[in-house]
């Protein structure tokens, strides 16, 4: 028992690190919420943002540039996971996919969004599309106005 609690915190702090809302990592490893909050604000020096967040990727993805980056995050975690990350939302996964994102695009979208991404793709909301036009895969959406053509060539 002590172990996977040890994993869980262990996990749970890599979460946080990358900057996922604690009621994210509550979800992903069961940890208490107060406990979680109060290891957000030691490792940012501020309470995470409160409030309801979006329940899927598209409502985080309003422009172009958006979708543009959650693709690069999606080929990087698809490159590193394969098909499996359509069956199965592995956190360290997930972390190292957006670890190795950050290092190439740090100013691209947050840490969850990344988690949203990968949480649509396990549960088939979000799909991933070669265009037709120019042949770059990106992420597919059918209720989102920016994400059902392709963000580079509109095609």
């Amino acid at each position: 028992m002590i172990a996977q609690e040890i994993s869980a915190w262990s996990t749970a702090m890599a979460m946080i690190k990358v900057g996922l809302r604690p009621p994210i990592v509550h979800a992903a490893t069961g940890l208490c919420r107060n406990r979680l909050r109060r290891a957000y604000r030691a490792v940012h020096g501020k309470p995470a943002v409160q409030g309801r967040v979006p329940e899927h990727a598209y409502n985080r993805l309003r422009t172009k540039s958006q979708v543009i980056e959650a693709t690069t995050y999606y080929q990087i975690y698809y490159g590193l996971g394969g098909d499996r990350i359509f069956q199965v939302l592995d956190n360290h996964l997930f972390i190292e996919a957006y670890q190795e994102y950050k290092a190439i695009a740090p100013g691209g979208i947050d840490g969850t969004t990344a988690w949203y991404i990968a949480r649509d793709l396990r549960e088939n909301i979000l799909t991933a599309r070669r265009c037709q036009a120019c042949g770059r895969i990106h992420l597919y959406d059918p209720r989102s106005e920016q994400m059902t053509r392709c963000p580079l060539c509109a095609g």
